[in-house]
């Protein structure tokens, strides 16, 4: 009997010995009947913009005044339009304008009804109104976002609950990068390479896992230790913060 025959015979003696595999059919069955029995509920789109109606349409109410104080025109996107068309594009990740434009002209949006509006008009005012005005709302949301969690007494998990039975506060904080602008137009036409938008850290409550503060950087290259200051005045005795060591090292770097 010649090599390869022998390590033929082998193979077979060795697969015979081995005990068949159990049907995973019935097991299968079980998961698929046990899903029919307690499906996953997800709000649906209608829910969600309706929910984000509640939420932010009164808080950009209130920056109108803010709007109007800066000199800036109300016009066919005035700043209810723009907010509305900017969570729009976040909440469904519209990455490119054109798109935007043409569900702009077609379909309602959040509180906003169907316009004529140009590829151009868009972008000169995502590029003219101030990120102040958007950071304002964020924050006249975030404490109502807070009080909404505390009210579902929803659990949380054991790790969190330990720290949270010991500590004041459970917090974390971390920084990133902001991605690349992109050299289409305005006074970033002539530059050599597209450049990073800055960078931000925010300061992360653990357990409703919302931010608490938010800090920008418009240097790229800012280290994370500079917020410090920015950390150190919100932080409540007692309180207990995570971050990693991009904080304490002075010799890492951003990249």
């Amino acid at each position: 009997m010649d090599i390869s025959s022998l390590s033929g015979k082998l193979r077979r003696m060795s697969e015979a010995k081995q005990p068949r595999k159990a049907s995973s059919v019935r097991h299968t069955r079980a998961i698929q009947r046990d899903r029919s029995k307690h499906s996953i509920s997800t709000p649906s789109d209608e829910q969600i913009q309706a929910r984000l109606t509640e939420i932010v349409h009164p808080a950009t109410l209130a920056q109108v005044d803010y709007f109007r104080k800066l000199g800036l025109r109300e016009r066919t996107l005035g700043l209810m339009v723009m907010v509305g068309l900017v969570l729009d594009m976040i909440w469904r990740q519209i990455s490119g304008v054109n798109e935007m434009v043409r569900l702009i002209q077609t379909e309602r949006v959040l509180w906003v009804s169907p316009r004529k509006v140009s590829q151009q008009a868009f972008s000169q005012r995502l590029t003219s109104l101030p990120a102040q005005l958007f950071l304002n709302i964020l924050l006249s949301v975030l404490p109502l976002m807070q009080q909404r969690w505390l009210e579902r007494k929803r659990p949380v998990p054991p790790e969190i609950a330990w720290a949270q039975a010991r500590y004041s506060d459970v917090q974390a904080v971390d920084g990133s990068t902001l991605d690349a602008l992109i050299r289409k137009i305005g006074l970033l036409q002539d530059l050599p390479e597209n450049p990073l938008a800055g960078r931000m850290t925010a300061l992360l409550d653990l357990c409703t896992r919302l931010p608490e503060k938010i800090w920008y950087e418009s240097d790229p290259k800012a280290h994370d230790q500079r917020f410090w200051d920015d950390i150190l005045s919100v932080l409540k005795a007692g309180s207990l913060l995570i971050f990693d060591k991009g904080y304490i090292n002075v010799f890492s770097t951003v990249h």
